[in-house]
């Protein structure tokens, strides 16, 4: 539906305005890393500058990635294009909810698209949600992950990723995670995922690995069907030690991102 007596698109100084609005906000102020690629892309946007928003680009100059940097192996800008998304889409389900001009980025593109509040955009979800919505329940454990470096010393960055991945996965629509205290039983414990599987009531158990060699971390992590004992979906995942929680977060979202997709895929085969 038009916006009558609206311009087709906001004026570059009204979304200058709403920019520094955001922010300022609650969600954003206390996210530096958010706040730099929002600003980024939104100021090269309205100057019109599309050539910034090559992954590469955005890798090197928001996030401070070196000459080096391969978007193929380090999959930081589409996990931190998720993770904006996904706080925007938050922002004006809350603080932002009177604000009138959206600023949205759509899946597969880091330009963002100016526009003013469609009415019935709320009810008819005009801000489609970062995270795809389950067709059919699942449930999921989380085991905790194994520490495979030499001297089996970084306890506390595993644990800190698999509760990081937890936050994620409860945030998925229509997928019940088996809480942690229920999981911890088997750290450390070879069993049949089949029987942790049953024993947990999960229809799929996520396991996996974490190995540390000098600055670089490697994450393995697996995701296994109950009932069958089969392997749905694996990813390997490799990342500089900078910072700990930098890299825990985006592990996270990357691993919830891409299981999401399998969970849906796997729901919609059942469905048939």
């Amino acid at each position: 539906m038009a916006n009558v007596g609206k311009p087709a698109s906001p004026s570059a100084d009204a979304v200058r305005q709403q920019l520094e609005k955001i922010l300022a906000s609650d969600m954003f102020r206390q996210s530096r890393r958010l706040s730099r690629f929002l600003r980024y892309t939104v100021e090269h946007a309205i100057d019109g500058e599309c050539e910034k928003f090559k992954e590469f680009l955005l890798g090197v100059e928001v996030f401070d990635k070196s000459s080096s940097f391969d978007p193929r192996i380090d999959s930081i800008v589409r996990v931190e294009a998720c993770r904006l998304r996904t706080r925007l889409k938050s922002y004006y389900e809350t603080e932002g909810r009177p604000d009138q001009i959206l600023i949205e980025y759509r899946k597969g593109s880091y330009a963002p698209v100016f526009c003013f509040r469609d009415p019935a955009g709320d009810e008819e979800g005009l801000l489609q949600p970062a995270v795809p919505t389950m067709r059919g329940w699942k449930t999921i454990a989380v085991l905790p992950f194994a520490d495979l470096s030499p001297g089996s010393d970084i306890g506390f960055l595993i644990d800190g990723l698999v509760e990081e991945l937890l936050q994620v996965l409860t945030k998925v629509h229509g997928l019940q995670v088996v809480a942690q205290t229920s999981v911890f039983q088997y750290k450390g414990k070879v069993l049949d995922i089949r029987e942790i599987g049953a024993a947990l009531r999960a229809d799929t158990v996520l396991e996996g690995s974490v190995r540390k060699a000098g600055p670089i971390l490697r994450i393995t992590a697996q995701l296994a069907d109950v009932k069958t004992g089969y392997i749905l979906w694996s990813g390997n995942y490799e990342r500089l030690l900078e910072d700990i929680f930098a890299v825990q977060e985006e592990i996270a979202q990357a691993i919830a991102a891409a299981l999401s997709g399998q969970l849906v895929a796997e729901s919609g085969r059942e469905s048939v």
